[in-house]
């Protein structure tokens, strides 16, 4: 997210960035390699697109950009492999919170090389290291694999 003056015109170029939620990766014990390992995206798509994600109830109030992020490592062990999906919403915030989270700039921080970037998930797997900032203290995280809340009595597989 990013705290903004006005979201309705607002483009983000100059605004910094936190992150307020991850679901990244997780081991599947069963697995060979990181295809069969737990991953968010696999949690959207059995979620049929959705997914719940709490804003802080810590954060100033005001006028925020919501970034979403997914991204595709299917060919991310070559450089420049990786496939970055993003939109954005607008949001206001209301409340009596006062955290004005840090954060980084968009485009800049991440950077091709970066172990969660160029990364062979097709070969087994001990860790992912997610690009970007950490999940801000208020944030929240879902482990990959574990059950989707909030959106399984609207999915029509």
């Amino acid at each position: 997210m990013a705290s903004v003056d006005d979201a309705s015109t607002a483009d983000g170029a100059s605004s910094s960035w936190f992150k307020i939620f991850a679901d990244t990766w997780a081991k599947n014990p069963s697995g060979s390699s990181g295809d069969d390992d737990y991953w968010g995206t696999k949690d959207i798509n059995t979620c049929c697109g959705r997914m719940d994600v709490p804003i802080p109830e810590d954060l100033a109030p005001g006028d925020y950009l919501l970034r979403a992020e997914a991204l595709a490592l299917h060919t991310a062990a070559s450089s420049g492999g990786a496939q970055f999906y993003v939109t954005c919403f607008q949001l206001t915030v209301s409340g009596s919170g006062s955290a004005k989270p840090e954060g980084v700039s968009l485009p800049g921080a991440y950077d091709v090389s970066d172990p969660g970037i160029l990364v062979d998930i097709h070969s087994a797997m001990s860790d992912y290291v997610a690009p970007g900032p950490s999940v801000y203290s208020g944030g929240s995280t879902k482990t990959a694999g574990s059950e989707c809340e909030g959106c399984a009595s609207t999915c029509e597989a």
